[in-house]
């Protein structure tokens, strides 16, 4: 008796493998991805996030594969060859930068960035006050004075008067070898005591000139002249070897950083932010914020899975998958014990 029910169990789980087999195939998918699609729907209508996920479930997931997951040395070299791919492609032969941003959003990016005159005004400050600015201002000055004294206009118009400056200075070589540079020593001297005036004037000058009218103006012909470039003409200025430095001097500043307090602070912050703002939240509204419909689950289920079962069923792999999550109930004695019942 108990071999009879054994196999009546067998011929039942044979059944219902084959049963789902069948609704996995052909014209029965669609209906059945869209009714269980239809019945998560309406499941997520009745939970809220913090129904479903922790945060610190979350945030466990996020540390282990943002900031302590090492990266297998493969996918750098991956994302390397791929990066000479794109370098190298056609595509930039027949894009040009009008392809990839109308004028429309240029001047709404150039317009908030001007907005920002207090940053403006800051990097001018920066870069005056910085110590190579203040040489070369003295460096230009120097040599401005100095030439002025040898080739000015005033000598050029008095007869005489050049090869007399000429004269003189190799007077002064001869008479003296040192005169010439401690005047010279002299006049630098007197340049950088008095170069923070210069500086200061040189800084109203920059802030009067670099309105935002100014730069949009200069910013705007830069632009008119850029968009018509192909994006392969700027080849020339960077190389497909470049490309591959840049990654991997992005790629190691991001492993270094990655290990830092402040990256997983920040990442934490973005997570407890999103479950404040949702965490009460139904399923639905979530999706719905983010975009995601019944249509759009719909198609993407449609999009891969025919996909996934045809490669399933051609490798037999399917029926095998399937047999493995029904068997351990059909084998655990209660099919018998449920026919017992009926006998």
């Amino acid at each position: 008796m108990a071999t009879k029910k054994t196999s009546i169990a067998q011929a039942l789980l044979d059944a219902h493998v084959g049963f789902i087999v069948e609704q996995l195939d052909g014209d029965s998918l669609r209906p059945l991805l869209e009714q269980e699609i239809d019945a998560l729907l309406a499941d997520a209508a009745k939970l809220t996030l913090d129904d479903v996920v922790r945060r610190e479930s979350v945030k466990q997931v996020v540390q282990v594969y943002a900031v302590e997951l090492e990266l297998s040395g493969g996918l750098p070299e991956l994302v390397a060859e791929m990066a000479r791919l794109l370098y190298s492609d056609a595509i930039h032969d027949r894009t040009r930068l009008r392809d990839l941003m109308s004028d429309k959003q240029f001047g709404e990016i150039l317009d908030k960035l001007l907005e920002m005159e207090e940053l403006r005004t800051q990097l001018l400050d920066e870069a005056v006050s910085n110590p190579l600015y203040a040489a070369l201002a003295s460096d230009l000055l120097y040599h401005g004075i100095r030439g002025y004294l040898m080739h000015s206009r005033l000598a050029k118009n008095i007869p005489g008067a050049s090869s007399m400056m000429k004269l003189g200075k190799s007077m002064l070589q001869h008479a003296s070898p040192g005169l010439e540079h401690a005047i010279e020593d002299n006049l630098k001297r007197y340049i950088r005591k008095n170069i923070g005036a210069t500086l200061k004037e040189s800084q109203r000058f920059l802030l009067g000139n670099f309105n935002e009218v100014h730069l949009r103006e200069i910013a705007l012909d830069a632009w008119h002249k850029l968009k018509p470039l192909k994006v392969s003409s700027f080849r020339k200025y960077l190389s497909s070897a470049d490309i591959e430095d840049f990654f991997v001097i992005t790629y190691e500043y991001w492993r270094q950083l990655r290990k830092t307090d402040y990256y997983s602070a920040l990442i934490n912050l973005g997570i407890d932010y999103f479950f404040d703002k949702y965490g009460k939240t139904r399923l639905t509204k979530i999706l719905g914020e983010v975009g995601i419909d019944r249509d759009l689950l719909v198609a993407d289920a449609l999009r891969f899975a025919p996909d996934v079962i045809r490669g399933l069923k051609k490798k037999k792999l399917l029926e095998p998958l399937i047999r493995r999550n029904l068997q351990a109930f059909y084998r655990s004695g209660r099919v018998e014990a449920i026919l017992a019942k009926g006998a």
